[in-house]
């Protein structure tokens, strides 16, 4: 706690590697959340499910200049993000992060490679861990072990590669989408375990294995690769060991997928 004369019980402040890049973060997600809000009430107002006034939203959001803080707070965070080092030229030579937006949003949230012992760490604090065979969820009334922030952000980076088809994950996505279909030919009811069309109960009950869900089970495993070269390639430029068991694995898999060759720098 700060012990400070004046009273102050709030906990010191979370140490930072690269505080300029974070608080540059903070400036560009506020002044997206204002725009999103405005936006938002354009669209209602335009529906007809509000009795706001769109054009006065408009003239409101021009007049500040909302767009171009954005675009302004985008290019601060991203200069903000070329300050790191190697591992950002890594990044944005990937195909999908090449702008540099979506990159610096996540190596401020990360902060500092070093944090994480192991990529299994990484995983957790992303949103990307298995538990007991399931993908991890937030308990009611349990404090959340991942970054929620985080793992929408890893969504929206495996999107990006999907959307523009990035070696080698989007490869990674399609042959496991495959896999799983092969492995679950059927949809089926996640109550009964029966095939849903023979489940009686269509309203009432929940679909899996549905194209939906093969999907977003792909993309997992996608950006799961892709955190592990991330935190593989970001330790060696930092001049970390890597552990022991992400060795093994190394040694004792032929199909571990390597990071894109165009970006490692160090072997």
């Amino acid at each position: 706690m700060n012990d400070n004369d004046n009273g102050d019980r709030r906990p010191d402040p979370k140490p930072r590697k690269h505080p300029q890049l974070w608080q540059a973060y903070l400036w560009r997600d506020e002044l997206v959340e204002i725009r999103k809000r405005h936006v938002l009430r354009v669209s209602s107002s335009e529906r007809g499910k509000s009795n706001l006034d769109a054009q006065f939203e408009k003239d409101m959001m021009q007049h500040a200049k909302l767009d171009e803080l954005v675009r302004y707070s985008t290019k601060i965070m991203v200069e903000a993000g070329k300050a790191i080092g190697p591992i950002w030229d890594w990044m944005v030579s990937i195909r999908g992060l090449g702008e540099g937006g979506l990159a610096a949003q996540l190596l401020a949230q990360i902060d500092d490679i070093a944090a994480f012992g192991t990529v299994s760490k990484l995983w957790r604090f992303t949103g990307q861990a298995v538990i007991d065979g399931q993908a991890e969820k937030n308990q009611r009334g349990e404090k959340s072990h991942y970054n929620r922030r985080l793992k929408a952000m890893c969504y929206l980076i495996a999107d990006s590669f999907i959307k523009q088809q990035t070696p080698p994950y989007v490869d990674i996505y399609y042959d496991e989408k495959e896999r799983l279909r092969r492995l679950h030919p059927h949809v089926l009811c996640r109550n009964e375990g029966v095939i849903w069309e023979d489940c009686e109960k269509k309203k009432e009950h929940k679909r899996m294995y549905n194209d939906g869900h093969l999907h977003h089970m792909a993309m997992r495993k996608m950006i799961k690769i892709f955190l592990q070269h991330l935190w593989v390639t970001w330790r060696q430029y930092e001049g970390l060991p890597i552990s022991q068991p992400y060795v093994q694995a190394i040694m004792g898999h032929a199909n571990i997928v390597p990071a894109p060759m165009e970006a490692v720098l160090v072997v």
